[in-house]
C-alpha cells in the first residue's frame, strides 16, 4: 500500500488551515483515503463489537475480506453524509456524478458482507450473529435478497 505524502509542515501553516487546504478541493470524499481510513476503522470495530468477537479472533483471509467490506461501507457512510447535504438530484435534474461511485460502493459493502459471512461459517461458531447481522442491514423483509 503506498503511503500517502505529509506535505513538510510551515511556522505559519496551522493544523486548521492544514485541514482546511486539504478539504478544500474536495467534492464527496468518497475517494479520499484522509477520510476513508477513519471511517473504516470505526466500522471495523462497531462490526466486531455487534459480533462480541477481537480482531485477534480473525484469520489473514477473514481479516481482508472485514477490510474489504469496512472500506467499502466507509464510502457508503462518506457519501450518505453528502447526498443528505446535496441531494441526489442536481438543479438540472440530472443525478450527481458521485451516484456511480456511491452505487458501486454499496454493492461491494454488500457482496464482501456476504463473503466474510460465507468465510466466517467455516471458522467461527458466531457466525449466527454475523448472519443475523447480514440480514438486518442488507436484505428485505428479513431475508429476501434483492
Amino acid at each position: 500500500m503506498e503511503q500517502m505524502s505529509v506535505p513538510e509542515k510551515k511556522p505559519y501553516m496551522t493544523p486548521a488551515r492544514f485541514e482546511q487546504r486539504s478539504n478544500a478541493a474536495m467534492k464527496h470524499g468518497g475517494q479520499s483515503e484522509r477520510k476513508i481510513r477513519p471511517v473504516a476503522r470505526a466500522q471495523k470495530r462497531r462490526l466486531m463489537r455487534q459480533l462480541g468477537m477481537r480482531m485477534g479472533d480473525l484469520d489473514g483471509v477473514a481479516n481482508g475480506l472485514l477490510d474489504n467490506w469496512a472500506r467499502a461501507q466507509a464510502k457508503v457512510t462518506i457519501m450518505d453524509e453528502h447526498f443528505a447535504v446535496r441531494g441526489f438530484i442536481r438543479e438540472d435534474g440530472e443525478p450527481e456524478p458521485a451516484t456511480k461511485i456511491y452505487f458501486v460502493a454499496l454493492n461491494s459493502a454488500r457482496l464482501a458482507l456476504t463473503r466474510f459471512g460465507e468465510h466466517m461459517k467455516t471458522r467461527r461458531p458466531h457466525s449466527d450473529a454475523l448472519n443475523d447481522y447480514i440480514d438486518a442491514e442488507y436484505t428485505d423483509d428479513g431475508g429476501d435478497q434483492d
